[in-house]
């Protein structure tokens, strides 16, 4: 993406959004596809082993991979049909892991449905087995498990937020998803706040989704018993979605180094997560599909999609229109955190949030420059360290110092790079920075 257009802020940015390109249309149902690859590692934690076997039938929401570790999340089917392989292959975001190949019989073949009754008069110790067993995990990217998550002790959580911030340029499904399913957002939102701070807990949602505001606002008002229940409306800025910069603009709780939300005592959770939080408490339903953005310029019909998960990235351009004959890069994710893509028969995660498709008019080709010491990296970095010095100590193999200045911290936003006027590429270098910490941890 090209640097114009900018308004600069202390410790994030603000940037064109081209949020327009998909922020009105609906969320559509994507049509079955012929196969589903289902990968087993879609998340933070030990990877899950198949439980199905080369022809064995399964339904939809089926469990077919597991793992006996806690921080771990199980898969399901998100088809019904006949396992057709077992095999290594790269996922979207360039995991390369098993994956459960279905032939779907698009006959959509059910398994059972089992919801939590009375889930009101449950407890956390009741609620934790019940979410793993679902398999949601954090949908705005990171992928953590939502049953390590929610556990309420050593510290004691009592602060509550959704992020709806959706602050990365091009996405726009949580906005939608906001604004399509309000109530089970809110409902969602009251059940976790009945674990965590019955008083006060948030919706936090950013300002430049004022409808989404408005509605979450009326909803409160016409239910009373959502009255604990508060939008709170965040600047427009990149990363305010960060869970690390959400506690601290929502509850004021700053999160320390090596720390999360959970070391101050604040849940937060995303709105994807939310949602397959709600279907599964109230409908029972497994998480094994999502809704994602297709969006940017080289797409021929950008969408807002709900897609199974394990669905190509090749099936999901055609059901948006193809991409255009100019395009030059496709990205999963959003498009300064996001993958780019290198296999089109690549399936989706839960984590996957969009598919971007740029052309060649979209992306700047500059070569790297001297730094002139401008500090616009040190300046714009939400997580406080020094770029261009960490750039500098990795160039010449120097661990140590990149662990004096606290390169670990770095939440690879990529806004040093976007904003270096050397075009230096200061998130890749801090990446290599980061990998070099720990493989001299564990030497």
């Amino acid at each position: 993406m090209s640097s114009r257009n900018l308004t600069f802020s202390v410790g994030g940015i603000h940037f064109d959004e081209h949020k327009e390109l998909s922020e009105k249309c609906q969320i559509e149902t994507m049509p079955e596809v012929e196969l589903v690859a289902i990968p087993m590692s879609q998340h933070i934690g030990a990877a899950n082993k198949p439980i199905v076997k080369v022809g064995d039938h399964v339904k939809m929401g089926q469990k077919i991979g597991d793992s006996e570790a806690f921080i771990s999340a199980p898969v399901h089917a998100s088809v019904s049909g006949t396992v057709e392989a077992i095999k290594m292959m790269y996922t979207a975001d360039g995991r390369y892991c098993e994956h459960i190949v279905i032939k779907n019989d698009k006959l959509g073949e059910e398994a059972e449905r089992v919801p939590m009754p009375n889930y009101e008069e449950k407890t956390l110790d009741d609620m934790i087995p019940f979410v793993k067993e679902k398999g949601i995990v954090g949908m705005g990217g990171a992928g953590f498990p939502l049953h390590a998550k929610i556990k309420n002790e050593n510290p004691v959580l009592d602060e509550c937020v959704i992020n709806g911030a959706e602050c990365e340029p091009f996405l726009t499904c949580d906005h939608r998803i906001m604004l399509e399913k309000t109530d089970e957002i809110l409902k969602g939102l009251e059940i976790f706040a009945n674990y965590y701070n019955k008083d006060v807990s948030y919706m936090a949602i950013e300002e430049n989704k004022p409808d989404a505001i408005e509605k979450m606002e009326e909803r409160i008002r016409s239910n009373p018993a959502w009255s604990h229940l508060k939008v709170v409306g965040c600047k427009t800025k990149y990363p305010q979605g960060d869970s690390k910069r959400l506690s601290e603009a929502v509850v004021g709780r700053i999160v320390p180094q090596n720390g999360v939300t959970n070391t101050v005592g604040v849940f937060l959770t995303n709105v994807g997560t939310t949602l397959a939080f709600y279907e599964a408490v109230i409908e029972g339903k497994p998480s094994y599909e999502r809704v994602i953005t297709v969006s940017g310029s080289g797409i021929n019909k950008p969408k807002n999609i709900l897609v199974k998960i394990g669905t190509s990235v090749r099936d999901i351009l055609d059901f948006c229109g193809g991409v255009k004959d100019n395009t030059v890069e496709i990205v999963c994710g959003g498009p300064m955190t996001g993958k780019s893509v290198f296999d089109l028969d690549s399936p989706i995660t839960k984590t996957t949030s969009g598919i971007l498709v740029f052309t060649d008019e979209d992306i700047d080709t500059y070569e790297e420059s001297p730094c002139i010491r401008c500090s616009r990296c040190i300046d714009h970095c939400p997580a406080r360290i020094n770029p261009t010095d960490i750039n500098r100590a990795i160039l010449k193999e120097d661990v140590d110092t990149c662990i004096e200045l606290h390169a670990d911290q770095c939440m690879e936003c990529g806004i040093c790079s976007f904003v270096c006027p050397a075009k230096r590429h200061l998130t890749q270098s801090i990446k290599l920075a980061k990998r070099e910490i720990r493989m001299k941890s564990v030497r």
